[in-house]
């Protein structure tokens, strides 16, 4: 029984020694472009988009060429990897930051190109993002609740300084029927007290979502943690 346990946490310790490997080879900026160039050059696009968040991270509060080269290796990857919805969010960060070098404006093109927006906006039913930092993204889905409305899950997080250490400093849980005509809407059902509104708004692949600031309308999570802002559509 010993050895079969030993042999069960084998494959733990060999991913945590994995992790601990990935992270001492990509401690610089420079270090996470090279580890994430030479994985998308493999076809290892899940490895080379994990390296570029890291490559991010560290550039993310400093040298705005850095920036912008960190997210256009992430537009880049997520193309490549067949996700252009993903490629769409990291895009809308740099426009987000005042970004508008030559990649940008190719990749801008290329996906155009690539995502179908109206079979995207068609339905509100889909993955929506937040971006908070750190290549970090809240989370809100939508789905249809099978009597002819939708139901909104949403899985806010706020990042904190130290989330590749610690993870996210604050998540929350919000879960509610979604009450409206698919372009403005009004969460219901949420166990929320009665003053404390959440209305959405939809337009194309963006969504803003609206919060009543007040004493008990944010117990849904942890300190500082909100729902509110504005949302990009990824996937259907």
């Amino acid at each position: 029984m010993l050895i079969h346990s030993k042999l069960l946490l084998l494959p733990l310790l060999l991913g945590l020694a994995g992790a601990v490997q990935a992270t001492e080879e990509c401690a610089t900026a420079v270090q996470c472009n090279q580890v994430g160039s030479a994985a998308y050059q493999d076809g290892r696009f899940e490895q080379a988009i994990e390296a570029f968040e890291r490559q991010l991270r560290r550039v993310e509060e400093g040298d705005t060429a850095q920036l912008e080269l960190a997210l256009n290796n992430l537009i880049l990857a997520n193309l490549r990897a067949g996700d252009a919805g993903m490629a769409r969010a990291w895009l809308g960060v740099a426009l987000d930051n005042n970004l508008s070098g030559s990649s940008t404006r190719l990749h801008l093109r290329k996906v155009a190109e690539t995502l179908n927006y109206p079979a995207l906006s068609a339905s509100p039913v889909g993955r929506y993002l937040r971006y908070g930092g750190q290549a970090v993204w809240s989370e809100l889905l939508i789905s249809e609740d099978g009597n002819g409305g939708y139901h909104a899950s949403f899985s806010p997080v706020r990042a904190g300084a130290r989330v590749e250490e610690y993870g996210p400093a604050a998540i929350g849980e919000l879960d509610g029927k979604l009450v409206g005509d698919g372009v403005q809407m009004r969460l219901e059902d949420a166990s929320l007290d009665s003053g404390c509104a959440v209305q959405l708004l939809r337009e194309g692949i963006e969504l803003r979502v609206q919060e009543v600031f007040a004493e008990g309308c944010q117990d849904y999570g942890g300190m500082a943690i909100s729902v509110g802002g504005r949302y990009i559509k990824v996937s259907r």
